[in-house]
């Protein structure tokens, strides 16, 4: 009898269209589920030595099995409940994934007022070439390293007028006329360029928040746009949606995967992504980041699934990028390299990889054990081996009494008035070296606080601790767990060793065999974002799509259908995209909504029309308007007239049954939906009739159905040719 709570007894379903789905059936014999193939299952039942003139018999028994696999897999179906969430975790006993009823999308975009004069960026551009400073999306600005000499000052050049310079950390300053303007409001009568500098010292990531604004007090701070509400046709913002991201999962590496092997490579000045990202030869992979990208450009690289680069693409001086996966492709990475102003991974912007003109809602599962050995890593002193759920330190030979490693477990947030379990199987250790572990909240690169210690005399033994709930975020950014070895003493043996075997680290209890750390990417294929409204659900056991909004890209395209008007020749306006909503709302990347000619704006009335300022336009004509369009494509999202639904392509199903069946997995999580977005996301948790969690039987029986409803298409031909062949012979 198989063991339903013991995933070796399941089979994985690969999400590849063409790989079959699963080979292995539970039937109910003597009233115990027995595992056995499907050909086992129905060819058991059918007599090959029947002779022609019992063919409808055979017909009949191959219909009759199929029949009895069908209630077994029925009877399978356990007990359901609904629950709401974005991220969810499984009772520790649970060792199944729960079931996607609905995903819905929502519709979020950051705006400015234009209130920010200081635009860091062209300011400070000195600073940023020398690489010591950072300007975040934020609007803020981080210090890392030394600012002495030249590379402290900046100008800023400012119309007659009042204005407020706000830096409360004291770190900018302005004389004039001995004077310090910083955080108070000063009044110039003309035009005027100010000479500004940085206080000399050694900075270690320090953010700052500069802001200078018109008034006599300080106003909220936000980003530089031009001095201009945005979105604005130069300082766009993108629309966000559920999948916005497409094929990308939204993890980074600081550094670039290299050009003459596809290796990765370490380095401060490029971004790459962390997680392959899956494709197939012959797919069209685009990535696009939001600014243009200049030094060595964007890049997509190719490679077979050992790892080994086949090849890659590159421009320069371009946002987006495309390329089609050659032959023996299975996934692929990206870079973006600006190598004179490198990109800091929390400064990154919007990146999107779409396939096949696809984008995706990605689903992150994740195992019990949030101990990754090989994820992020602090304090590497370059004296660890990691192999196979070992970790071997060896203490170092330069007088350093501690050395080890330190494992990001994640953001502090998700483990606030939350308890952590820790047990390593076995630890060993050489002469009187003293492993531990340390469980411990940091901010960056420090360490904040110890709340739990696990030392040699613990092995196996499981220890917990409560993170407070009010732990200030602001003090810690991350739960890590240190693994080092401390001597005791100055005398240090190059031989010397410690071993930490089988670590777990955890929100729920570990059981007695080992569950190391297991995670998975999953990807839905969509047209197009899911934005409010727009839902994928579960009905009757089948996934519908839900369309309440539709999203167009305007690239300045002879079939788009741009007209200019004849009394305001700065509006241009299209008659074509009929399914939209008459007076609809609109949502775009370059243009505000209004409702009447305020420019530069969009609205919708029977129309799509554009608005912009008089003289915006070099060329103000459709020639020009198109021209314009093909350098800054404009993104919209509007309303339908009819909300639609349809069937999700056969790939989406698949990829979504796929998730059902990480039968190890125990946290599953909608990638890209923030905190904030007031939306719920459905999973349906299967359970036995004692209530106890089960979704392995549920993830069975459907990949059971899913492989039945396979095979009857496969052998209907047959039991037609079967039964047409008997009445001939009757």
């Amino acid at each position: 009898m198989a063991d339903l709570s013991n995933t070796k007894d399941i089979t994985t379903v690969d999400s590849t269209p063409s790989v079959a789905i699963t080979d292995k059936i539970y039937i109910n014999k003597g009233g115990k589920l027995q595992q056995v193939s499907l050909a086992t299952a129905i060819e058991s039942k059918i007599d090959s030595s029947l002779s022609k003139s019992k063919f409808a018999a055979d017909a009949k028994a191959t219909k009759d099995a199929i029949s009895k696999v069908d209630s077994d897999i029925k009877a399978q179906n356990p007990i359901s409940e609904t629950i709401f969430s974005n991220t969810v975790t499984f009772s520790p006993t649970a060792y199944g994934n729960a079931i996607p009823e609905q995903i819905e999308g929502y519709i979020k975009q950051d705006t400015t007022k234009g209130l920010q004069l200081f635009d860091a960026k062209t300011v400070l551009s000195s600073q940023i070439q020398s690489k010591v400073l950072t300007c975040n999306n934020d609007g803020s600005v981080t210090l890392d390293g030394e600012i002495t000499g030249s590379n402290r000052n900046f100008t800023i050049q400012l119309s007659a007028g009042t204005y407020y310079f706000n830096e409360k950390d004291k770190i900018f300053h302005t004389l004039v006329n001995g004077d310090d303007l910083w955080n108070k409001p000063y009044t110039f009568e003309t035009d005027t360029t100010i000479k500004c500098y940085i206080a000399n010292g050694e900075y270690g990531n320090k953010k700052i928040y500069p802001m200078i604004n018109k008034g006599d007090s300080p106003l909220s701070i936000e980003p530089y746009t031009g001095g201009q509400p945005s979105p604005n046709p130069d300082y766009p913002q993108i629309v966000h949606g559920v999948g916005d991201m497409g094929f990308f999962d939204g993890e980074l590496l600081q550094g670039y995967y290299q050009v003459s092997d596809g290796t990765f490579k370490p380095a401060t000045v490029a971004l790459c992504n962390k997680n392959p990202i899956p494709c197939k030869p012959g797919d069209k992979i685009i990535f696009e980041y939001e600014d243009v990208i200049n030094g060595s450009g964007i890049s997509i690289f190719f490679y077979k699934s050992d790892g080994t680069f086949i090849s890659r693409v590159n421009k320069v001086g371009v946002r987006k990028i495309e390329g089609v996966a050659p032959q023996d492709t299975t996934y692929c990475n990206i870079v973006i390299n600006p190598v004179s102003e490198p990109i800091p991974v929390a400064s990154a912007k919007h990146i999107t990889v779409t396939i096949n003109d696809k984008y995706a809602v990605c689903v992150k599962s994740k195992g019990k054990n949030l101990l990754n050995l090989t994820g992020e890593i602090l304090y590497s002193f370059g004296r660890e081996t990691i192999f196979d759920n070992q970790v071997t330190i060896n203490p170092t030979t330069d007088g350093r009494t501690a050395p080890g490693v330190w494992f990001i477990l994640g953001d502090i947030k998700k483990f606030l008035g939350k308890t952590i379990y820790v047990k390593a199987d076995a630890i060993q250790r050489s002469g009187n070296y003293n492993p531990r572990m340390l469980l411990m909240t940091i901010k960056g690169n420090t360490s904040v606080r110890t709340y739990l210690t696990y030392s040699y005399s613990k092995a196996g033994q499981v220890m917990s601790v409560k993170i407070p709930d009010d732990l200030d975020t602001n003090e810690a950014s991350d739960l890590a767990l240190n693994m080092y070895v401390n001597d005791g003493s100055s005398q240090v043996d190059a031989d010397a060793y410690a071993i930490f075997t089988n670590v777990y680290a955890g929100l729920s209890e570990p059981t007695n065999e080992f569950v190391p750390y297991q995670s998975n990417v999953t990807y839905i294929p969509v047209d197009y974002p899911l934005f409010e409204g727009d839902k994928i659900v579960r009905r009757n056991g089948e996934y519908k799509l839900l369309r309440k909004w539709k999203q167009e890209v305007f690239d300045g395209s002879e079939d788009e259908g741009w007209v200019q008007g004849k009394s305001n020749t700065n509006q241009f306006y299209t008659s074509q995209y009929k399914e939209k909503k008459v007076n609809a709302d609109i949502v775009s990347n370059r243009f505000k909504h209004a409702t009447s000619v305020e420019p530069p704006s969009i609205w919708i009335g029977n129309d799509i029309n554009i608005y912009f300022e008089s003289g915006y336009l070099d060329n103000n004509t459709i020639a020009g308007f198109q021209e314009w369009l093909q350098e800054n494509p404009v993104s919209c999202v509007y309303e339908l007239a009819t909300p639609t639904e349809e069937p999700l392509s056969s790939e989406a199903m698949k990829t979504l049954y796929s998730i059902m069946a990480c039968d190890e997995e125990t946290e599953l999580t909608i990638v890209g939906v923030p905190s904030d977005a007031e939306i719920q996301n459905q999973f349906l948790l299967p359970r036995n009739e004692d209530g106890a969690l089960n979704t392995t039987a549920y993830c069975t029986a459907k990949r059971n159905e899913i492989a039945l409803e396979e095979l009857e298409n496969a052998t209907a031909a047959r039991l037609s040719a079967l039964e047409t062949q008997a009445l001939q012979e009757v």
